[in-house]
């Protein structure tokens, strides 16, 4: 989807800080290993289930506005975030190449 903004992981933990938002972890490992990977404070990363994102009201996800998602491999992530924008105006970033571009596999 070309709607929605590919970002590297320096460019998702500058615009996080920036603009007060998250990473959003989209797998299925717990956060605090996901955060422990990737060294990120807690006020810096949350959790979303892809499939329950999608379901919900327009009102329940205009609080990602500005949020980078972020899957295995940038697939699902990419999928979501133009699903958020094309379906309800919402603009996030997607973590391109997913946390596998920065840690390898991880399970």
């Amino acid at each position: 989807m070309d709607n929605m903004e590919n970002i590297d992981f320096v460019s998702a933990l500058e615009t996080v800080k920036e603009k007060g938002t998250k990473i959003v972890w989209l797998g299925s490992e717990p956060l605090d290993y996901i955060k422990d990977l990737l060294e990120i404070e807690d006020k810096y990363i949350a959790a979303a289930n892809p499939m329950a994102l999608l379901k919900a009201p327009k009102e329940e996800l205009l609080k990602y506005e500005g949020h980078v998602f972020m899957c295995y491999h940038g697939n699902t992530s990419a999928f979501v975030s133009g699903m958020l924008k094309e379906n309800h105006g919402i603009e996030t970033f997607n973590l391109r190449g997913g946390i596998t571009a920065l840690v390898g596999e991880i399970f």
